[in-house]
């Protein structure tokens, strides 16, 4: 005679939310995946949330409604900064203006410092 198996507890939680929230298991695993490869971009550590909220259908009865929600903390890469120097009226630009020039047709003197566009083009 073949044993009739019978669930003591709530079983497996994979298998609960395959079943009740079907897609959230595929979604949370390539939301997994993502981070992961965000991690070892970085080299920082990120996170991954699941919410569940469970709330009564007719207040109180045998049905409820579940909603999830996925939060994903994603490490960020760390930017480099750029060196400029302080030019007139406080504007940044990238030659330093107290440098004497290299050559004697320095290239500062045919650049607009209002908008960075060439005056005139150097003869060569």
């Amino acid at each position: 005679m073949a044993e009739k198996h019978t669930e003591s507890g709530p079983g497996s939680f994979a298998a609960v939310l395959a079943t009740i929230r079907p897609k959230t298991d595929i979604e949370l695993a390539e939301k997994l995946s993502k981070l992961i490869e965000d991690v070892k971009v970085t080299g920082k550590k990120g996170t991954l949330t699941v919410k569940f909220e469970v709330k009564p259908v007719d207040g109180g009865g045998q049905a409820v409604i579940v909603n999830d929600a996925i939060a994903v903390r994603a490490p960020e890469k760390n930017r480099e900064g750029s060196m400029a120097f302080i030019g007139e009226n406080n504007r940044l630009q990238r030659t330093d203006p107290s440098a004497m020039p290299l050559f004697d047709d320095d290239i500062r003197e045919h650049v607009d410092p209002g908008t960075g566009e060439i005056k005139e083009a150097p003869k060569a």
